[in-house]
C-alpha cells in the first residue's frame, strides 16, 4: 500500500494514541466538498483508510495527484475532520474520521447508521486483510460498481453473524465477496463456507478472491455449487481489472461480463 513520502510520514512508535496528531494542531477552517464527504464515508464504513487508498480512489488520473491529495488530507487533519494514526504492523500512516466528520455524514444522511469507530491499541491486528478488502472495493468503484456494503455495516447495522467481507449490489443482484489472505482455514472449514453460500438465498453468487497461489487448489479440491461460486486471485484482479478471470470447476468468465 502506498505511503506518504518519507519526509511526510509520522514517526513510528508507541500505541495508537502516540501516532495521532495533537489537538493543538487542529486550527484550520476548511470548506467541506462532496469528495471530502465521500472520503469520510469510505473510512467510516471500513474503520480506516491508508493514504495510498485515498489517492487511488479520489485523485487517480489527476495532475500532480500526490501533492493535491496530500495537501487536502493534511487540511482535513488540521481542521479536525480526520485523525492520523500509525500502524507499526504495516509501517503505514492510517486515517480515521472524527466525531466532527461523523456530524457531516449524519447531516447528509451518509452515516450508515453506525457509531464512530474509536481506534484501539490493536486496531491493526488484521490490517493486511482489511486494506486489501478496501482495495478490492476501490477497484470495483473505479469500474462503476459502487454499491457496496462493508463487513462493518453487515455486522454493526444489520446484525448478521455469518457474513462475507462485503456485499456488492449489481443492478439489484447481491454479490457476496469473500477475501482470503492466503489459506487461513482448514479444508473442512472451506467446505462448510462453500456449502453455506451454495444454499444461501440472500446472495446470487459468491466471488472468492484469494491472495496467494492456492486458488487452483480451492477450485479443484472442494465440492460446491458451480452455478454460484467463482474464484480469482487478488493479483489478477488488481492487475487485470475488468479482464480478470473468475472460474470454478466447470466454467469461467471475465469480470467485464458483470459491468
Amino acid at each position: 500500500m502506498d505511503e506518504l513520502p518519507e519526509d511526510k510520514k509520522s514517526e513510528a512508535g508507541g500505541d495508537i494514541e502516540d501516532g495521532l496528531e495533537p489537538a493543538s494542531k487542529i486550527i484550520e477552517a476548511v470548506e467541506i466538498t462532496d469528495r471530502d464527504v465521500a472520503i469520510f464515508k469510505l473510512a467510516h464504513e471500513h474503520r480506516y483508510l491508508a493514504y495510498g487508498q485515498i489517492r487511488e480512489a479520489f485523485w487517480k488520473g489527476r495532475s500532480e495527484p500526490a501533492k493535491a491529495c496530500y495537501r487536502r488530507i493534511e487540511r482535513l487533519v488540521n481542521s479536525g475532520y480526520l485523525r492520523k494514526g500509525y500502524s507499526k504492523k504495516k509501517s503505514l500512516d492510517i486515517y480515521f474520521i472524527t466525531e466532527k466528520a461523523l456530524v457531516i455524514l449524519r447531516e447528509r444522511g451518509f452515516d450508515s447508521g453506525i457509531s464512530l469507530y474509536e481506534p484501539t491499541k490493536d486496531f491493526d491486528r488484521s490490517i493486511d486483510h482489511d486494506l486489501k478488502v478496501i482495495s478490492v472495493r476501490i477497484l470495483f468503484r473505479g469500474l462503476g460498481l459502487d454499491s457496496w456494503t462493508s463487513e462493518r455495516l453487515l455486522r454493526a447495522r444489520d446484525h448478521l453473524h455469518s457474513i462475507p467481507d462485503g456485499v456488492l449490489n449489481i443492478r439489484g443482484k447481491r454479490i457476496a465477496i469473500e477475501f482470503e489472505n492466503h489459506l487461513t482455514k482448514s479444508m473442512e472449514r472451506y467446505q462448510e463456507l462453500f456449502h453455506h453460500y451454495g444454499e444461501q438465498e440472500n446472495y446470487l453468487v459468491l466471488l472468492v478472491i484469494v491472495d496467494g497461489d492456492t486458488k487452483d487448489w480451492l477450485v479443484r479440491a472442494l465440492d460446491y455449487n458451480a452455478k454460484r461460486i467463482w474464484m480469482t486471485t487478488y493479483h489478477e484482479l488488481i492487475n487485470d481489472r475488468e479482464e480478470a478471470l473468475f472460474e470454478n470447476k466447470r466454467a469461467s468468465f471475465k469480470l467485464s461480463r458483470l459491468l
